[in-house]
């Protein structure tokens, strides 16, 4: 039976094709993980295969702990950041457990691995003015595309969505018929969620579609175009936020993962003040964790990914704490 297509392209020497793509096939099939995440996993077992054959271990029989760790090691020493390695970690420890739970081996030599320690370093975001700003020099910079391109800035920031994404939206995605307006997204691994987004980036979306794309050719049902008609891609999106910053004063780099961290900080930020003026009025308290929320807005499968946001969060209800608790 002909395999699914991850590891299409790979030479039959450079991994073994059992058990490891019987492994990618089950996080295809039972698991749903994007094909991005499978081809980083398969790059990632490619690497330690060809390890493993230059200190001559069978793979993946006769591997043990002490030669992951020094595997591990050498790429610390190569430069490779604490995220990758995680990454990589990730990926053996999957599939050496998928080992274990198949009868392929009888111990797991991941089980005592340790994962470098995460940084809690938040992203860089921008400021509310400067959103404002960027938006507004989008337009600005092309006056033919301006409109589109102030609708992707203002959705972008609005709903939180990957690049992908956006770039995947359906025309019939964009949902206003509703109480509020509404963008269904397919995130990773195939994930369907619908995102709520405010009433500015509703209607630049909405003058987009009725002044531009109203007389365009309806290619898939594409919701943003390039300006030749066919799907936008995610480094038109990336060009696009390069060229409006400098219009728009800002003197580093912007790119559409740095929206999507300015929404979040925003959101946490926001859900803080509404808090602090409960604390001030003597209102019922809004609830405290936002984090479920939005873990739901951005697509993280993992409550974990969205808890590096949380120091944001506890940092503005100290501040908020430090201002209105009566001290004696």
């Amino acid at each position: 039976m002909k395999r699914s297509g991850v590891s299409q392209g790979i030479k039959t020497d450079e991994l073994p094709q059992e058990p490891i793509q019987r492994w990618l096939d089950y996080l295809l099939v039972e698991r749903g993980l994007a094909r991005n995440t499978l081809e980083a996993y398969r790059r990632d077992l490619i690497s330690l295969t060809a390890e493993m054959r230059q200190l001559r271990i069978r793979f993946p029989a006769r591997v043990r702990l002490q030669h992951l760790q020094k595997y591990l090691q050498r790429l610390m020493k190569g430069g490779a950041s604490a995220s990758s390695q995680r990454r990589r970690i990730s990926a053996i420890r999957g599939f050496f457990r998928f080992l274990v739970q198949e009868g392929l081996i009888e111990a797991n030599p991941t089980d005592l691995l340790v994962s470098p320690r995460q940084s809690k370093r938040l992203p860089r975001t921008l400021s509310l003015d400067e959103v404002n700003r960027l938006i507004d020099a989008t337009e600005e910079n092309n006056p033919h595309l301006g409109l589109r391109d102030r609708a992707i800035v203002q959705l972008l920031y609005s709903s939180g969505m990957r690049v992908s994404e956006l770039c995947g939206l359906r025309r019939r995605d964009f949902l206003t018929d509703g109480k509020y307006p509404l963008v269904r997204c397919v995130g990773k691994g195939d994930k369907v969620r619908l995102i709520p987004i405010g009433d500015r980036a509703a209607l630049a979306v909405e003058k987009y579609r009725s002044q531009l794309l109203e007389d365009a050719p309806a290619l898939n049902d594409q919701l943003f175009l390039s300006a030749t008609g066919r799907k936008l891609n995610r480094r038109s999106v990336y060009a696009l936020l390069e060229r409006a910053a400098p219009l728009a004063g800002i003197s580093q780099g912007v790119n559409p993962h740095l929206l999507r961290h300015s929404f979040a900080t925003h959101i946490l930020e926001n859900n803080t003040e509404m808090r602090e003026i409960s604390i001030r009025e003597g209102s019922d308290p809004v609830p405290a964790d936002a984090l479920p929320h939005l873990q739901h807005l951005l697509g993280h499968a993992s409550i974990h990914t969205t808890e590096i946001y949380t120091h944001v969060d506890r940092k503005q209800l100290k501040a908020a704490h430090s201002r209105h608790h009566p001290r004696p």
